[in-house]
């Protein structure tokens, strides 16, 4: 499987994802979308929090981890 880039996010007091560092630059963003997924329970477990979120300069897909408990960026759109 391939293995997808971690990434550093800012969360504000609440636990909304406000902003997002990859590649030494930070970005503040806005979540658009977001959705859960739990499967290949069989496998080894993968529960990720997806957040399809905009910004400045990016639009991306980021998750969280939640096996893990770390964020990633799954893609970035031009």
């Amino acid at each position: 499987m391939r293995e997808h880039p971690s990434i550093d996010v800012e969360l504000d007091p609440e636990g909304r994802l406000v902003a997002i560092r990859w590649a030494g630059q930070r970005e503040p963003v806005e979540v658009c979308n977001r959705w859960r997924i739990e499967e290949a329970w069989w496998r080894g477990p993968i529960a990720r929090d997806y957040f399809k979120v905009v910004g400045r300069r990016w639009l991306a897909l980021v998750y969280l981890d939640r096996v893990a408990g770390t964020w990633h960026l799954e893609r970035l759109y031009d």
